[in-house]
């Protein structure tokens, strides 16, 4: 009865380790989209963004189905 408690508590522990591990994944995935979020545009980039956005005409975009 021994093992059988061991492996338990050995399989236990792989699964807290990997829920920790994957939680740790998804904050480091969540901070690198904010940095590149927060990342300045080059001068240059930011010249053609806003001549694209001056040549095309306004339309309202409409959210995608499903979203809410």
């Amino acid at each position: 009865m021994r093992t059988r408690t061991r492996e338990v508590v050995r399989m236990l522990a792989t699964f807290r380790h990997s829920a920790h591990c994957r939680t740790l994944r998804a904050a480091a995935a969540a901070q690198e989209a904010r940095d590149l979020a927060n990342e300045p545009l080059p001068d240059d980039a930011l010249e053609e963004d806003e001549r694209a956005e001056s040549d095309a005409p306004r339309t309202a975009r409409k959210p995608h189905p499903g979203m809410h």
